[in-house]
């Protein structure tokens, strides 16, 4: 049983003795890393800050051309009505019989069982 004891005692000198290099080692690597890859996360947030820049002024630039498109759409549905209005003033009969022919079509389909 005495050279289990001593068995176990070495071992437990050997994990102590890893642990130590592995925090060294830990430590080593860490700073070797802030040296040479530390000049990365200050690009990394210099780029991302600029594409914040670069999303803010799209959205707003989107955000017009939606107002615009609006603004042309709604200004051209007006003109459409217009000439609209004027041809079935001038010319009623065929616009009645269309909308007659439609109605009598959805009266139809909707009265099948």
């Amino acid at each position: 049983m005495n050279a289990i004891t001593v068995g176990n005692e070495k071992i437990a000198d050997a994990l102590k003795l890893l642990e130590e290099a592995a925090r060294e080692k830990k430590d080593e690597l860490q700073s070797m890393f802030k040296g040479k890859y530390g000049h990365l996360k200050d690009a990394l947030v210099d780029t991302e800050e600029d594409v914040v820049k670069t999303l803010s002024a799209a959205k707003k630039q989107a955000l017009k051309a939606a107002l615009h498109a609006k603004d042309v759409g709604t200004e051209r549905a007006m003109e459409l009505a217009e000439e609209l209005d004027e041809k079935v003033h001038e010319n009623p009969w065929p616009y009645i019989g269309g909308a007659a022919l439609g109605a009598l079509l959805i009266g139809y389909i909707l009265g099948r069982k």
